[in-house]
């Protein structure tokens, strides 16, 4: 299995088949922010598509599989009507660079079936590819602690890295790679993704617990810092930055 990072995806690839892996979109964020009376000054679903279409172009242009990782939508409780508009386009142009789009549900994906329903498309609680456990994040699912499960590819946390210099400070989002064992249940490789949410960079796992269903120490994971240019670099251990 290849593991690579391009941009805020994860691109992996088992011989001639390729799944890439895109964190919490939380689309409609916009119209949550206006409904309340904050105003954004970015097109976040225009950044979206174009972070989306840069990262497809890095790798050629077509996959097998996308995996949506949840938080597809933002609000809770309803369904405004920037998600309707926003995750129906969104899908369909997903949809065009892949033989198959899965979608596992995130805890902000309560509601989100009618819109689904409309594409065709049902979410899944989580999805195995080959030796690999896709999930959201927030929940743990007794299938995915099968003995021919080494790995697990989890959204939710939103991780990110504070970078000092002197007085300054700049945070980036970030992939996070550790093991986790959990006693009884065996080893497992753990890969967090970076939200591919425009406009916030995420957490820092320094500073603030991610909320992640699992207590993995993260201080021993090793850290992949995406830059603003979409590069993304090694940094070493979490505890050693």
């Amino acid at each position: 299995m290849k593991f690579e990072f391009v941009g805020k995806c994860l691109l992996l690839t088992e011989k001639n088949e390729r799944t890439l892996v895109i964190g919490d979109l939380h689309l409609g964020y916009e119209g949550a922010m206006r409904s309340s009376g904050v105003m954004i000054p970015v097109k976040l679903y225009d950044k979206c598509v174009a972070d989306f279409d840069l990262i497809i172009n890095k790798i050629r242009g077509f996959v097998d599989n996308i995996v949506m990782l949840g938080d597809i939508k933002h609000e809770f409780g309803f369904i405004l009507e920037d998600e309707w508009k926003y995750i129906v386009k969104f899908i369909k142009h997903v949809k065009g660079k892949c033989k198959r789009l899965i979608i596992t549900e995130g805890n902000h994906d309560v509601i989100l079936f009618p819109i689904l329903r409309k594409l065709g498309i049902e979410s899944v609680d989580y999805f195995i590819w080959k030796n690999i456990a896709f999930m959201h994040g927030d929940k743990k699912f007794e299938k995915i602690y099968s003995n021919k499960i080494d790995y697990w590819v989890v959204g939710h946390g939103h991780p990110a890295i504070n970078i000092y210099e002197n007085f300054k400070r700049e945070k980036y989002k970030c992939f996070l790679l550790g093991d986790y064992i959990e006693k009884d249940k065996g080893k497992r490789k753990v890969i967090i993704v970076p939200s591919f949410f425009p406009l916030v960079e995420g957490t820092d796992a320094r500073d603030f617990d991610m909320n992640l269903a699992w207590n993995f120490n993260l201080d021993k994971f090793r850290v992949y810092v995406v830059s603003d240019n979409m590069e993304v670099f090694g940094f070493g251990k979490l505890k050693d930055i």
